[in-house]
């Protein structure tokens, strides 16, 4: 008989079992459905959140560098009181910075600011513990923030201090109650500034600065409130390369500025950091395998239990049919027919349990991306790798419950 027809037969008796005993296969097929639910939607979640992240850093580009204090990541021999004792970096490094910098490797230069504990105050509205930021030059070239109404500041309110601002959409929203705040003024600490911009909702967004309820102002007029360089504030010179320029000399452009302006000797350490974007996302790759493993983990512990229900209630199912396996054999069926009848029933069971686990992923996804901004991303990888492992937990599961069966002597089978 060819290997087509004992497939076909046995698959088609295995079906019948399966419909005749709803209720054991359904609690066979549970223990399938929440492994295979563990192992997807937590890789769905982790792929998810990688390429959330990653969408947020590629919108900014790659050739974004930030001089800081303080680095991204510690590492190297450094303690932390060698960071303590760094000067922040300030307006006069970034004029330097922006004057003396090779135009054909810096295509954008910029400074901002940041503090907390303002208070805006509209006609309709006090909102306090709100976040100021404070840009000077080109820093809306540089990070290319979308609005949502209004524009962005002109050179000439930069460069005067105007009492200009743009406000992050949620913090825009909540001062005027849902209503358009550009053309209309606020306070800032009791100071009356014109509304310019709104910045578009960015949402619970990850791997990217959170500013849907901040405030920014040109540089000059923000000092009115609080100064670069004093507690409190956090400052960054921010410098953009072109295009067609390599990082290695975008930083080489940077220490010889920067060690020149400090007046730093040959043999000093570098009293500043230079922070990539790039930084970001090298370490994801290293991030996300740890949370993959970590979920491969939790899923196969969960698949092993889902197994050991199966293989149980193929033994029961084995010794229920004996009578009918002895049957078969006395009609002349062969040992391998016997066998792929019990391994499609085994594989059957797991393949339905990983269909609904995929299913129940994906409806859970449908609501998370309905009911809040984090966007889900689906992989037909995942899904498939799934639907692997529930076929590999079915043959393992199924193949001493089949091979019991086939090895069934057809004389003794008739008589239970």
């Amino acid at each position: 008989m060819k290997f087509s027809t004992v497939l076909r037969e046995s698959s088609l008796l295995s079906l019948n079992f399966l419909r005749a005993n709803k209720l054991r296969s359904t609690l066979s097929v549970l223990g399938i459905t929440i492994g295979i639910f563990c192992i997807v939607a937590i890789f769905t979640a982790t792929h998810s959140l990688e390429q959330n992240i990653r969408s947020n850093v590629d919108k900014m580009g790659d050739k974004i560098v930030y001089i800081q204090k303080w680095p991204w990541g510690f590492g190297g021999n450094y303690q932390w009181w060698d960071y303590l004792n760094r000067p922040d970096v300030d307006i006069q490094e970034y004029k330097r910075i922006s004057r003396e910098s090779n135009k054909d490797i810096v295509k954008n230069t910029a400074f901002s600011f940041e503090f907390g504990s303002n208070k805006a105050k509209s006609p309709l509205q006090e909102i306090s513990d709100v976040k100021i930021t404070a840009v000077i030059g080109d820093f809306f070239q540089i990070n290319q923030w979308e609005l949502a109404a209004g524009r962005t500041f002109t050179n000439f309110e930069t460069n005067q201090g105007k009492n200009t601002a743009i406000l992050g959409y949620n913090l825009g929203m909540n001062l005027f109650l849902g209503a358009n705040p550009v053309g209309r003024d606020i306070k800032i600490n009791g100071h009356k500034v014109h509304i310019i911009g709104v910045l578009k909702l960015q949402g619970q967004a990850i791997g990217g600065p959170q500013y849907d309820n901040i405030i920014v102002l040109p540089g000059l007029f923000a000092q009115k409130f609080n100064k670069p360089n004093t507690r409190g504030v956090s400052s960054a010179i921010i410098l953009k390369g072109k295009d067609a320029t390599e990082l290695k000399l975008l930083d080489f452009e940077i220490k010889r500025i920067m060690r020149s302006v400090r007046k730093l000797r040959p043999k000093d350490k570098d009293n500043f950091a230079i922070n990539k974007l790039t930084m970001v996302s090298d370490s994801l790759d290293q991030t996300f395998l740890a949370i993959d493993g970590a979920a491969l983990l939790i899923g196969i512990f969960s698949l092993l239990v889902g197994g050991f229900g199966i293989a149980n209630i193929m033994f029961v199912s084995v010794k229920e049919r004996t009578g009918i396996i002895g049957l078969q054999k006395a009609l002349g069926a062969k040992r391998n027919f016997i066998m792929y009848q019990f391994l499609f029933e085994a594989i059957l069971l797991c393949v339905i349990g990983a269909i609904i686990g995929i299913f129940i992923v994906v409806f859970l996804g449908y609501l998370a991306s309905t009911f809040s901004t984090f966007q889900i991303f689906y992989s037909s990888n995942i899904f498939a790798s799934g639907i692997a492992f529930s076929i590999a937990i079915g043959l393992v599961a199924g193949i001493a419950p089949a091979l019991l069966a086939a090895k069934m002597d057809p004389v003794v089978a008739l008589r239970k």
